[in-house]
């Protein structure tokens, strides 16, 4: 068992989708503590960190015949910090999503990574055309050109409440739209 732990990834990936459980066991141990980090430090909660890498590693085995992953670290690394986002979205609401979101894109460092960030942010801004005038408005200075809610307020000469509302619509409407586009990606770039 111990000398499957010399095998690439690649070699892992090949013995996962024929089921080999020792298999997951090595890619689970070869990657739990390089990813435990990297999804703490959005959670800092440990129990939380722990939960979000069991479904990271679940969601793996059990699409492990589906997936068509072609480098393993880019798609757990990406996986987890997805997990993450969803994660703090269920426990803080909409507004919570995009913080993380955004800190996704800008932290890619693979050339696959980057390529997603650039596709989602395109997303992004396409998801903008579709929301009604006031509300693109609001969402873009808030996303595009990094203006608070309160200086979006005094921009527009509206009250701050009013501009959270539409920013909480927006951002709502942003989840339930990108998460399946992120989905669909983790599932066909990797």
């Amino acid at each position: 068992m111990e000398a499957i732990l010399l095998y690439t990834d690649q070699e892992l990936l090949a013995a996962l989708q024929r089921g080999d459980s020792n298999a997951f066991e090595n890619i689970y141990k070869r990657y739990w503590t390089r990813l435990y980090p990297v999804v703490h430090q959005r959670l800092c909660d440990k129990e939380q960190t722990e939960d979000v890498l069991q479904e990271v590693f679940a969601y793996l085995w059990v699409k492990r015949e589906e997936l068509s992953i072609q480098n393993l670290k880019s798609y757990l690394f990406t996986a987890a910090r997805y997990q993450a986002i969803t994660h703090l979205t269920r426990r803080r609401g909409p507004l919570a999503f995009f913080e993380p979101f955004e800190s996704m894109l800008l932290e890619a460092e693979t050339p696959e990574e980057k390529m997603i960030a650039k596709e989602l942010y395109q997303w992004v801004i396409r998801y903008a055309d579709t929301l009604p005038a006031k509300r693109r408005e609001i969402f873009l200075l808030h996303v595009r050109d990094k203006y608070t809610t309160k200086e979006i307020a005094e921009q527009l000469g509206v009250s701050q409440k009013t501009v959270q509302n539409q920013l909480g619509s927006a951002l709502k409407g942003l989840k339930s739209m990108i998460t399946p586009v992120i989905i669909a990606m983790l599932g066909s770039r990797f």
